[in-house]
């Protein structure tokens, strides 16, 4: 047997919420089919080593490779690399690539919001409301975030999504109930990875 094996499919994936991200403590899973059974691979993801599991599959043919995100991990594309040889020895070329699918971007970074600006339709003022008017809050992230839970005037509100997932608005019709005063507002918020932003 002289023949060079080859990995004829490579895939990765995150057990996140979406698949192509990854945040910390999530698991990052590299899915590795081979042209003919080969020796367990060595695999190297985010950089290292280090912290990589691999499990053979239904025979020598296919295994998997995984790694749990930490805080240690850099923002970026989740990169990889796999050495590997058959039963006789002949060694394939190392991959650092893809079959298909998309790759797995680690995001740990926490999400803000750059622009929260509360106005009421009084007609006497934007900056005045009685019962009955409607307090809409614009919100504008530093990334895609899902849907926000926003409170105005502690209670719920009804979020809209604007021109893109970094954009969002809340609109509240003020009762009889609220007191004077400056009108309160939360916003409880992650991005797309599950990064909580500071509320």
């Amino acid at each position: 047997d002289k023949t060079l094996p080859t990995l004829g499919t490579v895939t990765i994936a995150s057990d996140n919420t979406y698949d192509h991200l990854a945040t910390t403590g999530d698991v990052i899973t590299l899915t590795i089919v081979s042209s003919e059974n080969i020796n367990t691979p060595t695999v190297s993801m985010l950089g290292a080593t280090t912290g990589v599991t691999i499990t053979q599959g239904a025979d020598a043919s296919n295994w998997t490779a995984t790694k749990t995100v930490t805080g240690g991990h850099s923002d970026g594309t989740a990169v990889f690399n796999i050495t590997f040889a058959d039963i006789a020895g002949n060694n394939g070329s190392a991959v650092t690539s893809l079959t298909g699918g998309g790759a797995v971007t680690v995001d740990k970074t926490i999400p803000t919001i750059t622009t929260a600006s509360i106005a009421s339709n009084n007609s006497s003022g934007d900056e005045l409301a009685v019962p009955g008017n409607i307090i809409t809050l614009t919100i504008v992230a530093n990334e895609d975030i899902v849907e926000p839970i926003v409170t105005i005037a502690t209670q719920s509100a009804t979020v809209s999504i604007g021109s893109d997932a970094q954009n969002w608005s809340a609109i509240y019709t003020m009762t009889e109930n609220e007191s004077n005063g400056n009108i309160p507002f939360s916003i409880a918020f992650t991005d797309s990875a599950g990064n909580a932003g500071v509320t």
